[in-house]
């Protein structure tokens, strides 16, 4: 945020994220739907992106770099987890509770009686924990294209994984020098991976995969790099960012190995993540930040309604943007925000 005398201007990071999360029910629309990845930007790629390929890939970008930060003012690994916690699991718990008790009126009662269904559990509790995921309970959603009741839930995992291993750098994080050492040695890791032992990465058996580890947190560790520099001392940032467009459609227009996607979206995303605007200002008054709802119950909201209206893609596309939004400010309003009173509950006091 930057303070005014009049007003407190706020910048685009929250409505780039409500954006992102957007973008990942435009995808779905024609996923869920049984068209495949066939949304507007894949067509205009010629299928090398679509839609929530810029969006989930931004949101872990964006994360990294605040998240980074978060980090370097947390007074103690349990102040950290606890504002992580509060932030992930009071919202995600909603929203899996929400979506058993529809689930229970079509349940098929071929099935049995649903409260004793094993899947229910495994269904909240695997989702609940994070490292593992169950997406599927027999008998719902069967005859849809996609059967998944929350395909969305797969990031959380490694979003919070990621969180997690922030924390190694948690006794230097005040060393600016050493952090910007480590992250770059581990990037370049991570670059000469995802270019060069992508196929061996994908056949070593780990309960997580690997592969998405690396292609994940390539993201995720390019915007904590970002988040180590001085923004306002970067030189000629608008240069920077003009060759990050550069490189960026060179890469859609030639088929560019994913790597050079992975060099250039981060600093066009922070850029323009770190600039301020009315719009801005007025969504995060307005609004909040309802980004993590709205891609929460994105999923579900449509399995729903093509399962009970079989809509066409675009009838989904709007219906579900509205529905989402809804309940996205509505799990901000009543479930997070509040979770985030107390996220300063073990901050050492001063």
């Amino acid at each position: 945020m930057l303070q005014t005398k009049e007003t407190r201007i706020a910048n685009n990071f929250d409505i780039i994220r409500i954006l992102f999360a957007w973008f990942v029910i435009v995808s779905h629309s024609y996923v869920l739907n049984g068209d495949g990845p066939t949304d507007p930007l894949a067509k205009l790629t010629n299928g090398y992106m679509i839609f929530s390929f810029i969006g989930v890939k931004g949101f872990f970008i964006i994360s990294g770099y605040l998240i980074f930060q978060s980090l370097e003012r947390s007074k103690s690994i349990l102040d950290y987890l606890t504002k992580r916690i509060l932030r992930i699991f009071p919202a995600l718990i909603v929203v899996l509770a929400l979506t058993l008790l529809v689930i229970y009126f079509i349940y098929p009662t071929y099935q049995g009686y649903y409260l004793l269904q094993p899947e229910i559990y495994k269904y909240f509790i695997g989702n609940s924990i994070l490292f593992m995921p169950h997406f599927f309970i027999q008998g719902v959603f069967e005859n849809l294209p996609n059967k998944a009741i929350n395909g969305s839930l797969w990031t959380i995992e490694f979003e919070f994984l990621f969180y997690l291993l922030l924390l190694f750098l948690f006794p230097i994080r005040r060393n600016k020098n050493m952090l910007k050492t480590i992250l770059i040695i581990t990037l370049v890791g991570f670059f000469v991976g995802n270019l060069f032992f992508l196929d061996e990465i994908k056949k070593v058996s780990s309960p997580i995969s690997l592969e998405l580890v690396f292609d994940l947190g390539t993201y995720f560790l390019m915007g904590s790099l970002l988040a180590c520099f001085n923004w306002d001392k970067i030189p000629y940032k608008q240069f920077i960012v003009l060759g990050s467009f550069v490189i960026l459609l060179l890469a859609i227009l030639f088929k560019l190995n994913y790597s050079w996607v992975q060099v250039s979206l981060p600093f066009i995303i922070i850029y323009l993540g770190k600039q301020s605007s009315s719009i801005a200002t007025l969504s995060h008054k307005v609004l909040g930040d309802p980004s993590y709802g709205i891609y929460l119950y994105g999923f579900p909201v449509q399995q729903f309604i093509i399962y009970f209206f079989k809509p066409s893609t675009l009838v989904l596309m709007i219906s579900s943007t509205l529905l989402c939004f809804l309940m996205g400010y509505l799990s901000w309003i009543l479930i997070e925000k509040k979770a985030l009173r107390y996220k300063n509950i073990f901050a050492p006091k001063v």
